[in-house]
């Protein structure tokens, strides 16, 4: 019952930017060293482009220079090894001005119907490495609110 009233808020989030005709842009980084996974995540990336809410790009390494294309909104790095996906996001999903938490719902939502109890995803608010890596990439101007340039 909780479930389908998550999905709803997501859906009538989703609704929401999709009437104002914007995209949620996301970053896909595929560490990942097993074709398996790959494949999960090519079937991800493509779930959320036909949604038409998302702009997805991937990438195999998160750069390390400054970033000079627009910024993302959210970056779901999947580490070569571990059980985590880490969703970096401008803040802890508690801090995100609305409709962002309910978005970060769907994309933790989306991983996980990718991968089942595979990997579970960690976000800023759940763990130190991902809030401090979240400031990193705003600081080379990957992740929105960064002041690379």
């Amino acid at each position: 019952m909780v479930r389908r009233a998550v999905c709803g808020v997501v859906v009538l989030a989703l609704v929401g930017l999709l009437a104002v005709g914007q995209q949620v842009r996301v970053l896909i980084v595929d560490e990942t060293a097993t074709i398996e996974e790959s494949l999960r995540i090519q079937a991800l990336a493509r779930g959320l482009r036909t949604s038409g809410v998302f702009a997805v790009k991937a990438l195999l390494a998160l750069p390390t220079e400054p970033w000079m294309d627009e910024p993302f909104l959210f970056v779901l790095l999947f580490p070569a090894r571990g059980p985590y996906v880490w969703l970096l996001s401008p803040g802890p999903v508690q801090h995100l001005p609305d409709p962002l938490p309910a978005v970060y719902a769907g994309l933790v939502d989306a991983v996980n119907q990718a991968f089942g109890a595979a990997r579970q995803v960690r976000g800023s608010a759940d763990d130190l490495y991902v809030f401090l890596l979240s400031l990193h990439l705003q600081w080379l101007g990957l992740l929105v609110g960064g002041t690379a340039g």
